[in-house]
């Protein structure tokens, strides 16, 4: 009896543990096949920043980027390799060897990238003393003049195409590449007589060479040049733009200019590569304008950072993630992602009753209830009609004494079972009637067998009456 429980325990045992193991290896597989998702969806994003020369006001900006985004521990991170120039900054990103890239318009923009912001607009200022005699870019055919650069020669030929724009022959005008810390001496050697400057002019190689000329002009008196037709010329050449010098931005006492002028001028576009993805730019181009005003307090040049024409037909492309942002059209991560949650949730569906189908088909989810001591009170039960011993059924009645006390112990516990406690009850009454009636048929018994006993043979002889003969 007791064998024949165990038994049945240990095989409800191993179908719990069989259960249990199914269960917790497709809940593992659940969760890690979240944990993974999570980790590969917002995993930071490393990106290839080219941009140079080293130590320019662009190549500080943009490593106090690389800083802010590493401690903000936002999605996209940044790795900068140096450029000598624009023109390397596009052919590295043509070359695929870096993804984003500040490129010139005028220098070379790469056919590979699309742009992502303007990073500044360069206007160009033509300046002279005062006593010069120049007053419009026609004057300037039979003069010496100094263009701002870094000797790369890329100021100068922008210069001869405004040139060529005014109907002026290039060869007719000297044109010297000059570096801002020489723009003075040779003012004062004579060397030049007017100065082009190409960029802001808070930058610093323009603000160093304008002082330089402002330095060796008599009385500090300067002509900046206008150019009316800008918006024409702008309109003739793709790369050129018309800009406006605001008043006073060359100084305030006395301001120079004293009242804004237009001019013609290129900008310089933050590109990316066309085939970045467009998550991964779109969330480039927030977290560039959301820390801009940060990076402003420290970089002023920040706020050179400005939003690129949108528009269709605008000279320049946007790439399709920026414009997202900048539109207001970014998506959500449930809308960028939604097809495939749910075709997860469908396969996990389908996976999960798979599962359950093959554990019912092994029998690894079934699950016998628990009968408790049911069955025992019922073998008990059989015992008393097989036994005419009655120290047997004393033992009988003993467990089932012990039975019962045992089930109204358990009645404390949270998962009592109030039903099987019902049938348990149920049997041990019947158990206790049949101790009752098997004690009364014993008892009757040893009644009738001492009864028999008494007609027996072995006591005292009965004299019959003897018939007398007639």
């Amino acid at each position: 009896m007791h064998r024949k429980t165990a038994i049945m325990g240990a095989e409800r045992e191993t179908g719990m543990t069989r259960t249990r193991l199914v269960i917790f290896g497709v809940l593992s597989a659940i969760v890690g096949c979240a944990a993974l998702a999570t980790f590969w969806v917002n995993r930071p994003t490393t990106l290839t920043f080219a941009i140079g020369p080293a130590g320019s006001e662009a190549a500080k900006l943009v490593d106090a980027l690389r800083l802010s985004l590493l401690r903000e521990r936002l999605s996209v991170r940044l790795k900068l390799i140096t450029s000598d120039s624009p023109s390397d900054s596009a052919a590295k990103i043509d070359r695929g060897d870096a993804d984003l890239a500040v490129v010139r318009a005028d220098i070379a923009f790469p056919p590979s990238a699309l742009a992502v912001a303007i990073w500044q607009r360069n206007p160009v200022v033509l300046a002279a003393p005062a006593s010069s005699g120049i007053e419009r870019w026609t004057d300037l055919p039979g003069k010496a003049v100094g263009v701002v650069g870094r000797g790369t020669g890329f100021n100068v030929r922008l210069v001869e195409t405004i040139l060529r724009e005014h109907g002026i022959q290039p060869s007719s005008v000297r044109l010297l590449d000059i570096q801002p810390w020489e723009a003075g001496d040779a003012f004062k050697k004579l060397k030049i007589q007017a100065l082009v400057t190409i960029g802001p002019a808070s930058a610093k190689p323009v603000a160093d060479a304008m002082a330089g000329l402002i330095r060796e002009a008599p009385e500090g008196r300067i002509t900046l040049v206008p150019i009316r037709e800008a918006e024409a010329m702008a309109d003739r050449v793709f790369f050129l733009e018309s800009i406006d010098v605001v008043a006073g931005s060359f100084g305030s006492n006395p301001p120079r200019p004293p009242e804004s002028f237009p001019t013609l001028g290129v900008v310089h576009y933050l590109v990316a590569r066309r085939t970045l993805a467009d998550t991964v730019v779109s969330e480039f181009t927030q977290q560039l304008f959301t820390l801009r005003p940060a990076l402003a307090t420290q970089h002023p040049v920040a706020f050179r950072i400005e939003v690129p024409e949108t528009e269709k037909g605008s000279s320049v492309q946007v790439h399709p993630g920026a414009l997202a942002y900048l539109t207001g059209e970014q998506k959500t991560f449930l809308e960028l992602y939604s097809d495939y949650l749910y075709l997860a949730i469908f396969a996990l569906s389908l996976g999960g009753s798979a599962i359950a189908a093959l554990a019912g088909y092994f029998g690894m989810g079934r699950r016998e209830v628990d009968p408790g001591r049911l069955p025992e009170v019922l073998h008990l039960l059989r015992d008393i009609r097989a036994t005419d011993d009655p120290d047997e059924l004393d033992r009988i009645a003993q467990r089932a004494d012990d039975i019962f006390v045992e089930s109204i112990e358990k009645s404390k516990d949270p998962g009592f079972d109030e039903g099987r406690f019902a049938t348990l009850t149920l049997a041990l009454d019947r158990l206790n009637a049949a101790l009752a009636d098997r004690r009364r048929a014993l008892a009757m018994q040893s009644e009738y067998d001492d009864e028999d006993d008494g007609l027996s043979g072995d006591g005292p002889a009965v004299a019959r009456p003897v018939a007398s003969r007639g």
